[in-house]
């Protein structure tokens, strides 16, 4: 019985203590919650985002938000991770029992690519192909354009002059007319004349101005001769004059 008595507000006083603690017991006890969206610095969410916090683990729906639960209360991190954008470590007071409103806003992070090298062939080039497969056969006389400027010629026909086994003449109006006696009948005929891999029928040898030749072959009679270009029409067993014109600029 002894146990049971109080003095005026002693007893009042230490009831309301109790209940206090108690209650703060309790507050502390009780779980906290955090719950946002997850924006770029554009206003755009930003979905799939890692929020960690207290061990736990969330991620960002397609709309940016998330919600993390079941956190202690009192003061925490929660990091936020998500590849092409800055890591961001944020601290925050949880009170047991509350939910904690958290929008995030990420930065984009510049990514440095390793250096990309590439080859490629020139336009020139892709045209010329024929060309240079013609030249390794070797059977012929070939002039790519730096071999024909150090010629230091005006004309097509200058170039061809210089070359054994050919002769140049006029005709009647004073054209220069290219002759190869090389063929299977000793015959002196001229050449076809080619353009870019097409045959040009009656086309003079300087009918072409040199300026706008990138390459030429000559052949001064059957051999060697490119197949696509040794066929019935013209005069093949003449040999032939292939012209690869320049391209603009």
């Amino acid at each position: 019985m002894k146990n049971r008595w109080c003095i005026g507000s002693l007893c009042c006083s230490l009831l309301f203590l109790l209940t206090a603690a108690t209650d703060a017991l309790a507050q502390n006890s009780a779980r906290a919650s955090i719950v946002g969206t997850v924006r770029d610095t554009s206003g755009m969410p930003v979905p799939q985002t890692r929020l960690t916090s207290n061990g736990l683990l969330t991620l960002s729906d397609s709309a940016g938000r998330f919600t993390l639960t079941g956190l202690s209360p009192g003061s925490t991190t929660v990091m936020v991770r998500r590849l092409g954008f800055e890591p961001l470590d944020i601290s925050i007071d949880l009170v047991g029992g509350a939910t904690l409103a958290l929008n995030v806003l990420m930065t984009v992070l510049p990514q440095d690519l390793p250096g990309l090298t590439t080859t490629a062939q020139t336009v020139g080039d892709v045209r010329l192909r024929d060309f240079y497969r013609h030249r390794q056969s070797g059977i012929g006389y070939f002039l790519d354009r730096q071999e024909i400027e150090k010629k230091n010629a005006q004309r097509i026909s200058d170039i061809l002059r210089r070359v054994p086994g050919t002769r140049m003449m006029q005709d009647r109006s004073g054209r220069a007319v290219m002759r190869s006696g090389r063929t299977a009948g000793g015959r002196d005929c001229p050449p076809d004349v080619w353009v870019d891999g097409v045959r040009a029928s009656g086309m003079n040898v300087d009918d072409v101005p040199l300026g706008d030749v990138e390459a030429l072959e000559l052949y001064r009679g059957p051999a060697g001769l490119p197949p696509e270009m040794n066929n019935r029409f013209g005069n093949p067993g003449c040999g032939a004059l292939i012209i690869w014109t320049r391209l603009p600029g």
